[in-house]
């Protein structure tokens, strides 16, 4: 598991770079419209695709760091045996939304590929397909970081509530 929470990190430092290229976009179109009255091309079109992007190359961490949202209202009135079973069961709702997820988008991606599928009128045309394969890959990867964190819990101790309990640190990326 240490390898995919080194990989969860590089694709989370991937993400935070992406929304600071994004921020002096920002700036330099608005800069634009404000003092030279030409805005930049194609920005409302890459900030549209960058969203999803940035969203969901942090997936993966947020999962194995335990932020993902989520109540332990039920978890702290339940014993240790319960709270795990109940764990077990997100683990796997989490694993099947995102894998139903990559599943349901990859012949989207492939038909963007097909037709050159693109956003923008004009001399600006941005491309769908890298951000399509992109959705497709990091869910695939939240698939996979839900099932090892349900692996890691059922091999573990038995704990009340060890994501909590277990924050990420160096030796997880050795």
């Amino acid at each position: 598991m240490k390898i995919q929470v080194t990989l969860a990190r590089w694709a989370h430092i991937l993400s935070a770079g992406w929304v600071f290229l994004l921020a002096v976009l920002i700036i330099a179109d608005v800069l634009g419209r404000t003092l030279f009255l030409q805005p930049i091309a194609g920005t409302k079109e890459i900030l549209q695709n960058s969203v999803i992007a940035v969203t969901f190359l942090q997936l993966p961490l947020a999962i194995y760091s335990g932020s993902m949202l989520r109540t332990t209202l039920l978890l702290d009135f339940l014993g240790p045996r319960a709270a795990r079973a109940l764990r077990v069961f997100a683990w796997i709702l989490g694993a099947l939304l995102f894998a139903a997820i990559a599943y349901a988008s990859l012949p989207a991606a492939f038909s963007a590929v097909r037709l050159g599928e693109y956003e923008g009128e004009g001399a600006m045309r941005i491309y769908t397909w890298p951000v399509r394969f992109l959705l497709v890959g990091s869910s695939g990867f939240a698939a996979i970081a839900y099932v090892s964190m349900m692996i890691d819990d059922l091999t573990g101790p038995n704990t009340p509530d060890p994501v909590a309990k277990r924050p990420l640190n160096s030796s997880d990326m050795t």
